[in-house]
């Protein structure tokens, strides 16, 4: 028995472990954003009415341009401050001093190129309109986070305070956006390492700039490739593998992005639309998280409304529809930088040499505040009238980066206009006139028109081609302005589609880059167009939802052809009779397809590793990335030659039956997978908030673990935490149809009934209005 003084204790421990998570839920609560009620807002021309649906997408209704942007700045800071503040400081180098010397690395990385300095230069150039607009767009941020009761979890849990948001702060989210989607020179050093030590036949067989799959926009009859021819076999005379037996490596080699920056969208003008106007779908792929990288918002002023999904930390709508027209985009990867090797000069290391002789290097030195640390940490940085030097070739060379984003005239803020075009020539007049990250961009008008677009800078080239760094010191390379955007109007078959593929014909499109994703979507796409007559947005939401995978059925026919129906081996017969009974599709109850994309990455590894052994062995960093390297692979398997063959092996089939072996292996043994095991047991969600990893309250900041229908290889992009955060289907003429789909929810705390309640519908693949619902919440914005 107890003694009463300890039972006394033991109810006041508890009782204050009660009161303690009493007052923590109170103060969480306090974060919540606002739901009714009025609040003051400075700077406001006039009052603006908030209207919130059963899932907080707001309807934003006020006198001006500019009141609404401070209205959406408002929302964006109630909803999602703490996701605007990590999008500053990760480009900014200002993690550490959040984060504490655990996001060092990250600072020291993104503080060489002082992007906070670029923003404030850029706030200076943009016009007085703009100018206003960011004004405007800040005051409504601050105000929207005064407004909080209490500061967002996120900082709590931090122990930090929010700091205000300023215009640089969102500039700083433009040059995010566009560092992320515009990443050719990611590639290109170990491009490097391969045009140096690999003969140029296997070079060129390795790095193909386009493939059997490709379908270009307004492709010329009978060549839906857009100019494609099969790349030669590199002869025996420059490589010949019959004398290597299979060379041990700790770690694989090949790592080909299998989607990249993967997005789709298409649109079909009046003639191929159900209702007679035409019609666009979106659905831009990046990696999935809490929350979601965009924002819902309908904005309306006198003479203007705007809906769609637009970024919390920038005024606007950047994918979405007015009355006039509707707009979605893709990665274009049209190639945007290049690394310029650095030739130090051998008699003074201060200095490198440049055009008819040398110039010194610049020192720049910053100050990163860690949290916690009683001293700033010191970052120098090498700088060039090429670029700041950030980088090291496989020699040793320093390397600079030159790219159209660290150019004075390589940003703006023109894409802010859209909302005012009156027709798709309109809306590709001011895309082309926009210096952001090349996207592809699609336009529907009202008047049942289509439209195609890649914007720039466009770097227009001499002397190179940009795929591997080159150094410009001798002056006959570099960059001479900028290419005119290509354009085009919509095809005689009334589509356009992309889908990060190659858009143009081959010499055109080399003009802008050597290296495009993976045509198979594109492909699948063009099928789909061309299967019916008509659409509406719910078949275009169907042609999102796809998940045929035909480029995997090479590999199921593989199978069939090296494992004959009689085979003695277990796990090869049960390979093949898993794989002839698939249906095509990567669908989470399929069972071949998880052993056939598993195959097919062992035979990208084994069959063009050894091509590579020079590489290789030259830099022990070296990993072969070329989006298109299956095309390769499929010349490799469509010829079999002798010569390419390792000298372990006496023909291909025991080769092709060897790999087999060895997929099936790691998938037993290192993965404790069945053979049969269904690919909805692979292919499972798994997002999460950035502080998911915290005790206790992490499991709140998680979606549910769910199988995802879907891959890689699929118009439906699905990855465990990559694929659509949205998915849109629209007519600007008659936008009650139209379809909006977004993974998570509005909301980035994690107390909010909105936290993820978009998400089932996005899973599920329900069609989500792509207009508000009814008001479920109501207030007002008055001028203080």
């Amino acid at each position: 028995m107890q003694h009463p003084r300890t039972k006394m204790a033991l109810l006041t421990l508890l009782l204050a472990v009660l009161t303690a998570a009493g007052v923590c839920l109170a103060v969480l609560r306090a974060s919540l954003p606002r739901r009714a009620g009025d609040t003051a807002l400075a700077g406001l021309e006039a009052a603006v009415g908030i209207e919130l649906d059963a899932h907080a997408v707001p309807r934003v209704r006020a006198d001006s341009l500019p009141d609404a942007w401070r209205a959406q700045g408002y929302l964006h800071a109630q909803e999602r401050f703490f996701q605007m503040d990590l999008m500053r400081r990760s480009v900014a180098g200002e993690l550490a001093a959040l984060f504490g010397p655990l996001a060092l690395p990250l600072d020291r990385d993104q503080r060489r190129y002082d992007f906070r300095a670029r923003s404030a230069a850029l706030a200076a150039r943009l016009t007085a309109r703009q100018q206003t607009w960011l004004r405007a767009y800040v005051e409504g941020v601050n105000a929207g986070l005064a407004d909080l009761r209490a500061r967002p979890p996120e900082y709590w849990l931090l122990g930090q305070a929010p700091r205000a948001w300023t215009v640089e702060d969102s500039l700083l989210v433009v040059y995010a956006f566009y560092t992320m989607l515009s990443n050719n020179e990611s590639y290109e050093r170990a491009q490097g390492v391969m045009r140096d030590t690999l003969p140029d036949s296997v070079f060129e067989f390795l790095t193909p700039s386009s493939t059997r799959f490709d379908r270009p926009l307004l492709a010329a009859n009978g060549d839906p490739t857009g100019g494609y021819t099969p790349a030669p076999i590199p002869p025996a005379g420059d490589y010949d593998l019959r004398g290597l037996t299979a060379p041990a490596f700790g770690r694989p080699r090949v790592d080909p992005p299998l989607a990249g920056a993967a997005s789709n969208n298409w649109a079909v003008d009046a003639r191929r639309s159900t209702r007679g106007d035409a019609i666009l779908a979106n659905d831009p792929h990046l990696r999935l998280q809490l929350p979601n990288v965009f924002y819902r918002s309908e904005l309306e002023w006198p003479g203007g409304v705007a809906r769609g999904v637009g970024i919390p930390g920038l005024p606007g709508i950047l994918l979405g529809a007015t009355e006039h027209i509707a707009w979605g985009a893709t990665v274009s990867n049209a190639d945007q930088a290049d690394w310029v090797v650095i030739e130090v000069d051998p008699v003074d290391p201060n200095r490198y040499r440049v055009p008819g002789g040398s110039a010194p290097f610049d020192r720049n030195v910053y100050e990163i505040e860690v949290a916690g640390a009683a001293q700033p940490e010191r970052l120098e940085v090498l700088s060039t009238r090429f670029g700041p030097v950030v980088d090291r070739d496989w020699r040793g060379r320093p390397l600079a980066l030159h790219a159209a984003w660290l150019e004075d005239d390589g940003v703006n803020l023109a894409v802010l206009d859209l909302l005012f075009a009156t027709g798709s020539e309109e809306a590709v007049q001011v895309l082309a006139s926009w210096s952001g990250p090349s996207l592809n961009w699609l336009v529907a008008d009202a008047d049942g028109e289509i439209r195609w677009v890649a914007n720039g800078p466009l770097p227009r080239r001499v002397g190179f081609d940009g795929s591997v760094p080159e150094s410009w010191a001798d002056g006959t390379r570099g960059w001479r302005g900028w290419q005119p955007p290509p354009r085009l109007p919509g095809g005689a078959d009334g589509t356009l589609f992309t889908a990060n593929n190659r858009t143009l014909d081959l010499d055109t499109a080399s003009r802008l880059s050597r290296m495009w994703m993976r045509p198979t979507r594109a492909h699948r796409i063009a099928e789909l167009l061309t299967a019916q007559p008509r659409f509406d947005e719910r078949d275009f939401l169907r042609m999102q939802l796809d998940t045929e995978a035909h480029a995997y059925e090479r590999i199921r026919e593989l199978v069939l052809e090296i494992v004959p129906a009689d085979e003695a081996d277990a796990a090869l017969l049960t390979a093949r009779r898993t794989a002839a009974n698939w249906n095509g599709r990567a669908d989470p109850d399929e069972q071949a397809f998880s052993l056939l994309h598993g195959y097919y990455l062992e035979l990208l590894e084994q069959a063009l590793r050894p091509l590579l052994l020079p590489a290789l062995t030259a830099d022990p960093n070296f990993v072969y990335r070329w989006p298109l390297a299956d095309e390769p692979l499929r010349r490799i398997l469509d010829e079999r030659p002798a010569h390419l063959l390792l000298g372990d092996y006496t023909n291909w089939d025991e080769f092709l039956r060897d790999i087999l072996r060895t997929s099936l292996n790691a998938r037993t043994t290192q993965r404790g997978l069945a053979i049969d095991t269904a690919w909805g047991e692979v292919n499972r969600l798994a997002v999460a908030h950035p502080l998911a990893s915290l005790p206790v309250i992490g499991n709140w900041l998680r979606l549910p673990v769910a199988p995802l229908p879907g891959s890689m290889v699929s118009v439906r992009v699905a990855a465990p935490n990559y694929g659509a955060v949205i998915r849109m289907a629209v007519s600007p003429a008659e936008q009650s149809a139209g379809i909006l789909q977004m993974a998570g929810g509005q909301s980035g705390h994690f107390l909010s009934p909105n936290f993820a309640d978009l998400n089932e519908d996005w899973l599920s693949g329900e069609p989500t209005p792509f207009l508000a619902g009814p008001t479920v919440y109501r207030y007002t914005l008055r001028p203080r």
